[in-house]
């Protein structure tokens, strides 16, 4: 079951669109970037198909599915991207269904709390790593058609 008005199930019934569309799927989970303003490229949600807000909720087969999507996803984006560390991490406030956060570090970003980093001191981190803008969702599209074609294999 989906719920209307959880941003979750809107991208799920297509109402909003990710950059790259599904990077990957299966019975339970999708992949996808994150959604627009782009923070960073290759950074990902992994999210359940069916509206769920507690993780206790999760069926078996969802549990068991759950493992193998984390790591294959963070191998598809180490493998894409070269990151120097991948964050992988669940907050169930604003968006309560079921998601994580898929975040890759570069070598260039400095070491720290990277989510102050990218929503407290967002302008300034941007200018820190050279760039003036966000990422456009062409550019998250690509990079989620790479991972995409990693998963694939």
């Amino acid at each position: 079951m989906l719920v209307d008005g959880c941003l979750a199930c809107n991208v799920l019934t297509g109402k909003i669109k990710a950059p790259g569309g599904t990077i990957y799927e299966d019975d339970y989970w999708i992949v996808e970037h994150s959604l627009s303003p782009v923070l960073l490229p290759g950074y990902l949600i992994i999210k359940l198909k069916r509206h769920c807000e507690n993780l206790a909720e999760l069926t078996p087969e969802e549990a068991i599915a759950l493992g193998p999507i984390i790591q294959n996803t963070c191998l598809a984006l180490s493998r894409v991207l070269k990151p120097a560390k991948i964050h992988v991490c669940s907050w169930g406030e604003q968006v309560k269904h079921i998601h994580f956060h898929v975040i890759p570090r570069t070598s260039d970003m400095p070491v720290g709390n990277l989510l102050l980093l990218i929503y407290m001191r967002i302008k300034k981190l941007l200018n820190q790593l050279g760039l003036s803008r966000w990422v456009s969702d062409e550019e998250a599209a690509a990079v989620a058609a790479k991972v995409r074609q990693e998963l694939e294999q």
